[in-house]
C-alpha cells in the first residue's frame, strides 16, 4: 500500500513549477539547483517513508522544471549521483517507486506536435528512472487521453506511436483507465496485444465502467494481474474515493481526503493509495486494519468537513501538534455512515480475496 508524492510539515515541498520569465532573468544553473534540492528532498521523503513502513510511492513528475522543454530541456547526468543514491536506498529497502506523468501525454493525438512533446516528457522520466537504477516495475503510469471523434482511430494512432517509441520509454510505460473516456474493456485488449500492463483504477471504473458489471470485473481481474505477470512484474492497482457530498461527475473525481475501505483486491498486491491526505490516509488504514505500528507523534486529525470544490489543489496549511480537543465536535457517526456506504459495494466481492 502507498501513497503517492508525500506531504509533511518536516519536509521540503517540489518546487517545480517555474515560469518562462524566471529562467530568463536567473537562468538554467538555478533551475537545475531546483532540480538538485528536489532530489535531495524526495531521498528524505523516502528515508521518511522506510520509517513508517511505506514502501510504495509516486513521485512527482515535477522533479527537474522544464526538463523535457523543446525550448529549454536538459540531460539528468548533472543530478546522477544524488538520483543513484535514491535507487541504492530503494534497492537495500525494498521500495517501489513509481511515476504518473501528467494528463497532457497523450500518443494517441492526431497532432504530431503532441505526441512529440509526449515522448520527450516520457524520456525525461525514463532518464529519470534509469539514473536511479531503479528495476522495470517502477514503472510510468498514463492514460489513453481524448478520443478525438473516434476511438478506435485513436487506439491505432496509440499502437503505431506506442511501437515507435524508445526501448526505454516502452519498457517502463504501462495504461491506466480512466473515468471519462477509456474504460478497462477498452484498454485490456490494447494492453493484451502489446504487452502493456494495465493499472486498474477502481475509483475511474466506477465512473466510467463501460458495459462491464462489478462482478464482470472481479472476473477478469486475473486477465489484468496477467498483463504484469507476463512481464515478470508485481501488480499495481489505484484506489481512491469520491470526496462525500459529491453529486456531478465533475465532483464525484475529485479525490477524498482519505479513503474508509480497500477493494477487494488480491492480499499481495501493490495498491496505490490516492487521497488528498498523502501518507495520512495510509497511516489511517494502517491502524484500521492493524497492518503496521503507527507512530502518533506523526498523525494529523483529518478536516472534519471536506469540500466538493474540484478546481485547484487542496492546501496543505493545516495546524500540526495542537492537542485542543475542546469544542470539536464528533464525526465519528458520519465516517461509520460513510464507512456502511462503501462497505455494502465490496463486501460480497472481499470474500473472495481475504
Amino acid at each position: 500500500m502507498a501513497s503517492s508524492s508525500k506531504k509533511d510539515s518536516n519536509i521540503t515541498n517540489f518546487r517545480g513549477r517555474l515560469g518562462i520569465a524566471t529562467i530568463k532573468k536567473k537562468g538554467m544553473e538555478y533551475v537545475r539547483g531546483l532540480g538538485l534540492q528536489n532530489v535531495r528532498d524526495l531521498l528524505e521523503m523516502v528515508k521518511f517513508n522506510e520509517k513508517h513502513d511505506i514502501k510504495f510511492m509516486r513521485m512527482s513528475s515535477q522533479m527537474f522544471p522544464f526538463a523535457s522543454s523543446i525550448e529549454y530541456g536538459y540531460s539528468l547526468s548533472f543530478a546522477e549521483k544524488e538520483l543513484r543514491q535514491i535507487g541504492e536506498f530503494a534497492a537495500k529497502h525494498g521500495h517501489r517507486l513509481t511515476t504518473h506523468p501528467g494528463q497532457f501525454n497523450q500518443l494517441g493525438s492526431p497532432n504530431r506536435i503532441t505526441v512529440e512533446k509526449t515522448i520527450r516528457e516520457l524520456d525525461y522520466h525514463a532518464e529519470m528512472l534509469d539514473l536511479m537504477a531503479l528495476p522495470p516495475d517502477s514503472i510510468m503510469v498514463i492514460h489513453m487521453g481524448g478520443m478525438y471523434e473516434n476511438k478506435e482511430e485513436t487506439l491505432e494512432r496509440f499502437e503505431q506511436n506506442y511501437l515507435a517509441l524508445p526501448p526505454r520509454i516502452k519498457n517502463r510505460l504501462v495504461l491506466e483507465n480512466d473515468e471519462l473516456s477509456y474504460c478497462v474493456q477498452d484498454l485490456l485488449p490494447v494492453c493484451q496485444k502489446l504487452s502493456i500492463p494495465l493499472v486498474l483504477d477502481w475509483h475511474h471504473h466506477k465512473l466510467y465502467p463501460g458495459t462491464l458489471s462489478f462482478e464482470d470485473l472481479l472476473a477478469i481481474i486475473p486477465e489484468i494481474n496477467k498483463t504484469w505477470t507476463d512481464r515478470g512484474f508485481k501488480p499495481k492497482q489505484h484506489y481512491s474515493e469520491s470526496r462525500r457530498g459529491a453529486n456531478s461527475i465533475m465532483e464525484k473525481r475529485a479525490h477524498s481526503d482519505r479513503v474508509v475501505q480497500l477493494p477487494p483486491c488480491d492480499p499481495d498486491m501493490d495498491l496505490m493509495i490516492e487521497a488528498k491526505d498523502k501518507e495520512q490516509a495510509v497511516f489511517q488504514l494502517y491502524q484500521k486494519y492493524n497492518l503496521f505500528k503507527v507512530d502518533e507523534s506523526v498523525l494529523v486529525p483529518p478536516d472534519e468537513v471536506e469540500s466538493t470544490q474540484t478546481k485547484g489543489r487542496k492546501s496543505n496549511k493545516r495546524k500540526v501538534g495542537s492537542t485542543q480537543t475542546k469544542g470539536r465536535k464528533s464525526n465519528k457517526r458520519k465516517v461509520m455512515a460513510v464507512e456502511s456506504e462503501v462497505n455494502e459495494e465490496f463486501q460480497d466481492a472481499r470474500k473472495k480475496y481475504t
